[in-house]
């Protein structure tokens, strides 16, 4: 097993800070009956009991938490796997732990370097709790998340903005909530620092274990080329962060999709009886997977005929956005298809981006 440790690091002087991408803050509410109230996090996340000591917070696409995150209980402690966008959801998770163990948080896990499932790695810094990730993650947390981020000059600009138009606004005003969330939000980003991970690993593999229960990181291609999943074996959960979308469709920004759709089918091989807790969406079987991995093989196809007919970026994004297979267009993120394209476009033209 090959880690990496780093000492504690200095929370970035300078803050990076702004508005999220639009992939953030919007996923899919399961239904109620299938959940656990957060005391205080059921505005921003739901949680799931997938399997005995092992839980889901499946985001609200109206509350704070951004991506799905989640937990595992063993015998002599807890690791957590990702940390949502904003610290508020994060102190609530930990809430949610505390309220069903004693047993101390032994080890977070970062999925990937996306700030909506690193935001809150500074909770867990502070209370001086080891960060793991894959060793490019380390990297791009402080660094490629300017990407979904805007400046600070920028963020208090639009803070101040909204903070006019409220002043300016009656009480009663219909307008209000919306001024109101998007001032919070401000305040909320505000309040984040980029913590990278303070233990990486470079090879295929590492196993954990929480007394007798075993936790099995390892790592695939495709999504951002840092990415973790994690399978708890005597459960047969897998936590594949944004490595699966469940009914949802995928952010390509930094995805090799050639790469992406053999990691998806050696993920639907070698897991086909597991409960999924995928990036974002509700908890899945391998039937989500498998659709989800259609929908990035029919991406492909589609746009590489396209390609061969000679047909321009403008044109695919227009005629192709048009022919999204019936199966797809009840997944929630249809925002997503024409950035899809482009991206899956520039991939097989190779002049893509990352």
């Amino acid at each position: 097993m090959d880690l990496h440790l780093f000492g504690e690091s200095e929370i970035m002087k300078k803050i990076l800070i702004g508005f999220l991408a639009a992939f953030v803050c919007t996923v899919v509410v399961i239904p109620r009956s299938n959940t656990i109230a957060a005391s205080k996090g059921e505005d921003d996340f739901q949680l799931t009991k997938v399997a005995e000591g092992v839980f889901a917070g499946i985001s609200i696409p109206t509350g704070f938490a951004g991506s799905n995150a989640g937990f595992i209980i063993g015998d002599d402690g807890v690791i957590v796997v990702d940390t949502f966008t904003y610290p508020q959801a994060t102190e609530e998770l930990i809430a949610q732990i505390e309220a069903r163990t004693s047993l101390p948080i032994k080890y977070v896990v970062n999925t990937h370097y996306h700030l909506d499932h690193v935001g809150g790695n500074q909770v867990f810094a502070a209370r001086n709790i080891p960060i793991i990730a894959q060793e490019n993650t380390r990297v791009w947390v402080p660094t490629k998340n300017s990407k979904f981020l805007a400046s600070a000059d920028e963020l208090k600009k639009r803070r101040a903005d909204t903070a006019e138009q409220l002043s300016k606004m009656d009480t009663d005003d219909k307008g209000r909530p919306a001024l109101e969330r998007r001032l919070h939000a401000a305040d909320l980003l505000l309040s984040i620092k980029l913590v990278p991970p303070t233990v990486t690993y470079t090879t295929d593999s590492v196993h954990l274990f929480l007394g007798k229960r075993e936790v099995v990181l390892f790592t695939l291609p495709g999504h951002t080329g840092g990415d973790t999943l994690v399978y708890v074996p005597d459960a047969d959960v897998l936590f594949t962060g944004d490595m699966g979308w469940s009914k949802y469709l995928p952010n390509l920004i930094d995805a090799t999709v050639n790469d992406w759709i053999p990691s998806l089918e050696k993920i639907i091989k070698n897991h086909n009886t597991a409960k999924f807790v995928p990036g974002h969406g509700p908890v899945a079987s391998v039937a989500e997977i498998t659709d989800f991995h259609d929908y990035m093989s029919d991406l492909r196809d589609r746009v590489r005929t396209a390609i061969a007919a000679g047909v321009t970026l403008e044109q695919a994004q227009d005629q192709l956005s048009q022919t999204l297979p019936e199966k797809f267009k009840a997944f929630s993120g249809q925002g997503f298809v024409k950035p899809n394209i482009s991206d899956m476009y520039k991939e097989l033209k190779g002049t893509k981006n990352k």
